[in-house]
């Protein structure tokens, strides 16, 4: 774990950087310069290109991450040709994007129209939204094989939110227009995706061999086989991601309105991935040679271990966010009324996702891979008719009820299959400890008297909260690369809790 803990500490660095840069973004500027309509067209124009982009690439994304480690074993690095195999799929998957994406104009108008107006009004910036993220979800797999996940966190984490706020700071002095602003915030992945072309390059991570290698010729089948399978999860899992949104856009009756709080809750949640997004970017080149090696002793270890931290830190950052909800709801106004209920059912959705570790990736690099299709099948199946019914029901808050009951039901699936053919499982007494520790230091934190000022009092509970709860972790010895990394620290300093 001694790499995987390095690179976890530097791509969470950044990746927390880029999620404060977002926080200001998404709490401050958003609500103060736009309507909840403009700021919703945001976020449904990334989430529908994400899912348009997963199509596109054809499922180069999972054979990359999948094979890899078959080609730089086997092939000299001047003769891999699985680069010019997954973008030659990316490229195809974004042609047929760009032939068939206005036979579905007419439908999304039909479906759009009266409650979200904007989208179709911008719905032509799907073309370049769809496309740079497509070549940036290819070229970040090559950087997840390499172990180049710092640089891949940080374009994909930090500089997104960074050329956000710059594009936000022109439209605030009048440099640019809302539809210039638009037109450029579809076109923002383009950045990333040049510097990454640029990076690996240099790295000689993108060999450009037009002849078919060995292992290509052997593993041929197999591998279009498996892009297939996994092609066809990436899609399910996308849009069981993303069907929240699209729903509230096109149900609820506050349009994108209705979309714009889903946004601002929803990332208060994700704030809480933050260590996830770095840790499987980075564990799971390992857990795929360890499965290479059928070494499963390393990865019931990598899935105790992932279990324990990411609950660990989602559940500190789930208390800061708690503690100020009300403080949150102050500055944005009353237009964002149904944000807290939305945050605490998405946030308890997100620390059983958290909790259950790496399960997505064993399956997924295991020879059982095929559970992922089915697995994500379940989710949209669960999540689609949960978030539709409920929407029209209970409009914003309507998707989070419906994503909690998916996450739950899917993740237990999960959980079962790893028991039955690994006998592994994510949980240890540290789980249950982590639990105690944050009722407590969130029930002693809650009791702290207000102060008038909003910004100190955040500020103040936050750290209050988080000082008591890490105290308790570390004391209590709930886990060893906690232990490890402050022993590090503190060293310098010649101090010890």
């Amino acid at each position: 774990m001694g790499i995987v803990r390095k690179q976890s500490i530097l791509s969470s660095i950044f990746t927390y950087i880029g999620f404060a840069i977002g926080a200001v973004n998404i709490l401050f500027l958003f609500p103060k310069y736009f309507t909840p309509e403009e700021v919703g067209l945001t976020r449904i124009l990334l989430d529908v290109a994400l899912l348009f982009s997963t199509i596109c690439s054809l499922g180069a994304v999972p054979l990359i991450l999948k094979f890899y480690p078959f080609y730089k074993r086997y092939v000299p690095n001047n003769q891999i040709d699985l680069p010019v195999f997954s973008f030659g799929l990316g490229l195809l998957g974004i042609l047929a994007f760009i032939l068939l994406l206005p036979e579905l104009k007419p439908w999304i108008i039909r479906k759009f129209g009266s409650r979200s107006p904007l989208f179709v009004d911008y719905f032509d910036l799907l073309y370049p939204f769809t496309i740079t993220l497509t070549l940036f979800s290819i070229l970040e797999a090559f950087a997840w094989s390499i172990k180049k996940t710092v640089l891949s966190n940080l374009l994909k984490e930090f500089s997104f939110r960074l050329l956000t706020t710059v594009l936000i700071l022109l439209f605030i002095l009048n440099v640019l227009n809302y539809s210039s602003f638009i037109t450029a915030f579809a076109w923002i992945y383009s950045i990333p995706v040049l510097f990454f072309i640029y990076s690996l390059n240099k790295e000689k991570a993108l060999p450009l061999n037009f002849n078919q290698s060995s292992i290509t010729r052997r593993l041929y089948s197999k591998m279009l086989s498996f892009a297939g399978f996994l092609f066809s999860a990436s899609i399910l899992n996308i849009i069981a991601r993303t069907n929240d949104t699209i729903i509230l856009a096109s149900q609820s009756s506050g349009g994108l309105s209705d979309a714009a709080v889903f946004t601002i809750a929803t990332y208060l949640v994700t704030v809480m991935e933050v260590p996830q997004r770095s840790l499987v970017s980075i564990a799971t080149p390992f857990i795929s040679e360890a499965i290479q090696n059928r070494n499963w002793a390393k990865i019931d270890r990598l899935y105790k271990k992932t279990s324990l931290n990411l609950m660990i830190a989602g559940m500190g950052i789930f208390g800061v966010i708690l503690l100020n909800l009300d403080t949150i709801y102050l500055i944005l106004g009353p237009s964002y009324a149904a944000l807290s209920g939305i945050v605490i059912i998405s946030g308890i959705a997100k620390l059983i996702d958290l909790s259950t570790g790496m399960n997505t990736q064993i399956l997924l690099l295991s020879k059982y891979w095929r559970l992922d299709f089915f697995t994500n099948i379940l989710l949209v199946l669960l999540s689609i008719p949960l978030n539709y019914f409920l929407t029209k029901k209970y409009n914003s808050i309507g998707p989070a009820y419906g994503n909690l009951i998916a996450m739950l039901v899917f993740n237990l699936v999960r959980f079962s299959f790893l028991w039955k053919l690994f006998k592994i499982q994510p949980f240890t007494i540290g789980n249950l400890k982590i639990i105690l520790v944050f009722t407590f230091s969130l029930f002693l934190s809650y009791w702290i008297p207000d102060l008038p000022n909003l910004y100190i009092n955040l500020i103040l509970k936050s750290m209050i909260f988080l000082v008591l709860y890490g105290f308790i972790i570390i004391r209590w010895q709930v886990s060893d690369d906690i232990i490890d990394l402050y022993n590090q620290f503190f060293n310098k300093f010649s101090f010890r809790l």
